[in-house]
């Protein structure tokens, strides 16, 4: 399902995807740009290894939903090797993004195959991930609930920092975005691994979203509108735009709330 598309990072506002089956696969590099701007990039070879995911039919809070320790790409994240826009590779445990459009916005095959299948419940989960930044000023985090829009194919709740910035926000693949808290009261040096951890709950007020960085909580808002059962996966910002970033991800984890 997950065909990825690498877009110019001169080109400038949405996210432009596509996929097989009943619903596009998000990619990296959100701008704006007519379909036919677009290079199509293969996410590599099939894999025959069992995904890692667990089966929770009547999942408790703590429950793992979904992990990944990035071994190989049995969970269908893609291997990308583009000589202008990046690459993504897995080395030694890690998934390295050497990347240089505006956005990269991606997701695990097997979660987007679950979604169409309708066997996703990524409702209330806690979403977590351990990374390092070597290079690159933009931002770099997780997102949940990626679920259909009015106005754009998807949009999502997406949870980002960096040294001196920190926010929660509601984007979309038309590269809307709308901050719904932020701080720049954040410490994060280029090179340390950091632990982000993000929450989206639903609540008779709304949906409870929390952004919490090495285990200490440093934004939460409230969100009135809430949007529906949706994937999560991995979210990065270049800046300035299309200056190559390179983020080594250790894991991933989604938990139910």
């Amino acid at each position: 399902m997950s065909t990825r598309i690498l877009i110019p990072a001169a080109l400038v506002t949405a996210l432009v995807v596509t996929g097989c089956g009943s619903r596009p696969s998000p990619a990296t590099n959100p701008t704006t740009a007519p379909p036919a701007a677009t290079t199509k990039v293969a996410a590599g070879p099939a894999t025959t290894v069992a995904p890692v995911t667990t089966v929770v039919p009547t999942a408790q809070p703590g429950d793992v939903l979904f992990e990944d320790a990035f071994e190989d790409d049995r969970n269908g994240w893609g291997i990308v090797d583009h000589p202008q826009y990046g690459s993504t590779e897995y080395v030694d445990g890690d998934y390295l993004w050497a990347f240089r459009g505006r956005v990269a916005h991606w997701l695990p095959g097997v979660l987007g195959a679950k979604y169409d299948s309708g066997q996703l419940q990524m409702l209330d989960v806690v979403v977590e991930a351990q990374a390092t930044v070597n290079a690159g000023g933009g931002v770099v985090g997780v997102f949940c609930r990626e679920t259909p829009d009015t106005d754009a194919d998807f949009q999502w709740y997406e949870f980002v920092v960096r040294d001196g910035f920190g926010a929660i926000r509601i984007a979309d693949l038309e590269g809307n975005i709308e901050a719904l808290t932020q701080t720049e009261d954040l410490s994060l040096p280029s090179g340390e691994t950091f632990q982000i951890r993000a929450s989206c709950v639903d609540t008779a007020g709304g949906v409870d979203l929390r952004l919490a960085l090495n285990g200490n909580e440093v934004l939460q808002t409230m969100h009135g509108e809430p949007l529906g059962n949706g994937v999560t996966g991995l979210q990065a910002y270049t800046f300035p735009e299309g200056e190559q970033m390179d983020i080594i991800w250790h894991d991933f984890s989604v938990k139910q709330a």
